[in-house]
């Protein structure tokens, strides 16, 4: 999709938005020039929404209010995407260089306050269940991510071995590779990439796919080849704009705390819904950790 920085992220975000907040999410997108003029009510009243669902769309996308979303649409950028708000690069998203330590406390707090409440917007229930149902039939795991995403999948390796899971993660992406032809009809794979094109991450799931591992994508781009290899997505919020060709390399700073919301939101609800076993496995790997500590 040819655009602005925040029609590119409202596109990214679309499929993973509820029907409500889609319907504004197309109304932006197909009138965009309309919508920026608009007062919150005229644009709830255009998608036949309520106001407060249109302050719920602003959030996911990134604003911090209805206002703050009309300048966002009028300046064409979003101001979380690797940039100050004077559009120079930066070594994290807001900061700037004159800021000083509570200046960069505050922001960075913020930052990821924004992207975890963004988290619960973008995540759909339907997908989440989709995927805690093929987690809870297969009892092993396979993770695929690297950069950024291995903290995800590290964390995912932790939360599900602790209720019985066998896990398999390696950063090697050849041996990523090698664990889906020995696990094939085995594992669940679940596939990790903010943008849904790392190569590594991508082939290995085509791959899982091919051999009949079903598998999970936790992405910030529906529209991806890793969500589009997936049986289930769980949709993060972009933290970077979908790539048009020619702008330079950038890795945002923030979208490692949405996908650690993603993978903790279904590790707990495989959890719940096994609620006994996972409890007596609980159990024991605390006892586990307690006999590691020194006293």
């Amino acid at each position: 999709m040819q655009g602005t920085e925040i029609t590119r992220r409202i596109d990214a975000l679309r499929g993973g938005l509820n029907p409500t907040l889609r319907r504004v999410a197309d109304l932006v997108l197909d009138r965009t020039s309309e919508a920026k003029a608009m007062s919150i009510k005229e644009l709830a009243e255009a998608c036949r929404v309520s106001q407060s669902s249109v302050s719920r769309f602003v959030r996911a996308v990134g604003a911090e209010s209805y206002q703050d979303f009309r300048i966002m649409l009028a300046e064409g950028l979003t101001r979380s995407v690797g940039a100050n708000r004077t559009g120079e690069p930066s070594v994290y998203e807001g900061i700037a260089p004159g800021d000083d330590a509570a200046a960069i406390i505050a922001k960075v707090a913020r930052r990821q306050a924004e992207i975890i409440q963004a988290a619960s917007i973008s995540l759909d229930p339907v997908q989440l269940q989709r995927a805690a149902d093929l987690v809870a039939a297969h009892d092993t795991l396979v993770f695929f991510g690297v950069g950024s995403s291995l903290l995800a999948a590290e964390d995912g390796v932790m939360r599900f071995l602790r209720i019985g899971k066998a896990c398999v993660y390696n950063r090697d992406a050849n041996i990523q590779m090698f664990s889906v032809a020995g696990l094939a009809g085995r594992a669940v794979a679940i596939g990790i990439s903010e943008s849904g094109r790392t190569r590594s991450t991508v082939e290995a799931v085509r791959e899982a796919a091919a051999l009949g591992m079903p598998s999970i994508a936790i992405t910030s781009a529906a529209g991806s080849p890793l969500a589009r290899s997936a049986d289930a997505v769980l949709l993060t919020p972009g933290a970077a704009p979908e790539p048009t060709g020619g702008e330079g390399m950038y890795e945002s700073m923030v979208s490692k705390m949405a996908q650690l919301a993603a993978m903790d939101a279904l590790y707990a609800l495989v959890a719940v819904q096994d609620h006994q076993r996972a409890l007596a496995r609980l159990d024991y790997t605390d006892a586990v950790i307690v006999r590691s500590r020194l006293k």
